[in-house]
């Protein structure tokens, strides 16, 4: 549920692992800043004097209650707290600090896999309750398989498995769309690589 945060922190830290070894080397040029050229902005126009109309007399609109079940409150309070917790894991800076935050969000992965796959249980739909499970199987042996690449040295393995994440990500995000849980769901921006 959470792998698209270690997508961005794998990615990330081989991205400067790559930037900080050229920038060593002195491959990478400095680039000169041009100045941008200013856009010329419109005049404003004077808008007319306008009266507002008397307002019509309505009948009041009685209230509906639109309250979520507590499945879905609790379901939507766990993601939030999920995503907080992803946020404080340390991003590696070099190669051999990789494994070690990998471990960190396949731990918080986990947990937040199962927590949320049992209250997406709650839910009273099977279909979507059991599609979520698998999903959660794929992403975790997908993360495992991310694992052990970054133990071994394989870094050039890590943008596919970020691939295969973001696609498993994508179909969480829509089982989560149906089940109505936005606070579980991800911007399609933070869903690309």
């Amino acid at each position: 549920m959470f792998r698209f945060v270690a997508v961005l922190l794998v990615l990330a830290a081989f991205g400067g692992v790559l930037y900080l070894s050229g920038n060593a080397l002195g491959t990478w040029e400095t680039l000169k800043e041009q100045p941008a050229a200013s856009p010329k902005l419109p005049k404003a126009k004077a808008k007319p004097n306008r009266h507002p109309r008397p307002a019509r007399r309505t009948k009041p609109v009685k209230s509906v209650s639109h309250a979520k079940p507590g499945w879905l409150v609790e379901l939507n309070a766990t993601c939030r707290r999920g995503k907080r917790e992803s946020t404080s894991i340390h991003q590696p800076a070099t190669r051999q600090e990789i494994p070690r935050a990998l471990v960190q969000i396949i731990a918080l992965n986990r947990r937040m896999n199962r927590e949320t796959a049992e209250l997406a249980a709650r839910s009273g739909n099977a279909t979507l309750s059991a599609q979520l499970r698998n999903l959660y199987a794929q992403d975790e042996a997908l993360m495992q398989r991310t694992l052990n690449a970054a133990k071994q040295g394989r870094y050039q393995r890590l943008p596919a498995l970020a691939r295969s994440l973001v696609v498993v990500a994508k179909a969480e995000n829509r089982v989560f769309v149906r089940l109505g849980a936005g606070a579980c769901t991800a911007s399609p921006d933070e869903l690309q690589l």
